[in-house]
């Protein structure tokens, strides 16, 4: 199994709401690279990196690094990074609406897989800023002191079209019904109204969601198992997939690789969420 080093941190509770947590990474300085991938999860995640450039790909190429600053997502595919010596990373992840309240930009036409950080940075100083007073930092502990501080007093209020979404939020996580359906009809709006705000709000569409969820919870299914203990069909028929070649499919687009070649990465993957 791989060195463990990254640890969760829990954000000030009036932001439970919109950040899901912040994660820190950080490595002593006879570490040895090491590759690591990680799940996709559709959060927004926005990295600040201390250290040196990190290598990273949504493919195995590590064709890409973060400098100082990077926004990942929504994240639709498996992450791929390198980790070396003297590693420095904090990173907030987001949930719900709340990377749109801190930047006010719409998500539903951003394809950020394909940003280059200078294009990123010339969007808005607010983030260099950002870098800058978190790189004055000694430590950890009050990096987060910081943000938390930051977050609370940037943070735009809900728009008035993003509360019915937010009301129905839980209905979003069930594929017994149609949130789409029922927010259209409490709302007196349209139901591509409704799809059009949410691909607004957090960057894809309640179907997209949906198909995320099944996946996510093949994934679930398969952590820590030996692809001779893995019944395909089986698995294939639980998760109402048409067929292999469905689940083949899903598992490309997600992960970049067919599922037996996932089962090979699983000392080396981990999940953005619980």
């Amino acid at each position: 199994m791989m060195e463990s080093i990254g640890r969760r941190i829990t954000a000030a509770p009036e932001l439970a709401d919109l950040i899901g947590h912040y994660y820190e990474i950080q490595t002593p300085s006879g570490f040895d690279p090491q590759v690591y991938h990680l799940s996709p999860s559709l959060e927004m995640m926005l990295a600040f990196n201390f250290g040196p450039p990190i290598r990273f790909s949504f493919g195995n190429q590590l064709d890409r690094s973060i400098q100082k600053i990077f926004i990942l997502g929504p994240l639709r595919h498996m992450l791929t990074y390198e980790l070396r010596a003297n590693a420095d990373l904090l990173i907030i992840n987001f949930t719900h609406n709340g990377f749109y309240r801190l930047l006010a930009q719409s998500m539903q036409n951003l394809n950020l897989e394909e940003w280059s950080e200078s294009k990123l940075l010339a969007q808005t100083q607010q983030l260099e800023e950002l870098w800058q007073n978190l790189a004055s930092f000694p430590d950890t502990h009050q990096r987060i002191e910081y943000l938390n501080s930051y977050l609370i007093s940037r943070l735009a209020p809900d728009e008035a079209e993003a509360v019915p979404l937010l009301t129905h939020a839980a209905a979003f996580h069930s594929p017994v019904v149609s949130p789409v359906k029922i927010i259209a009809a409490e709302t007196n709006r349209t139901e591509r109204t409704v799809q059009l705000r949410f691909k607004k709000y957090v960057g894809y569409s309640p179907k997209e969601l949906l198909r995320f969820l099944r996946f996510k919870e093949v994934l679930h299914t398969l952590t820590n198992r030996s692809e001779a203990s893995v019944n395909w069909f089986e698995l294939i028929e639980q998760y109402g997939y048409h067929d292999q070649s469905h689940l083949i499919k899903d598992f490309q687009y997600y992960t970049g690789v067919s599922p037996r070649q996932f089962l090979k990465l699983s000392d080396a993957f981990c999940s953005s969420r619980d």
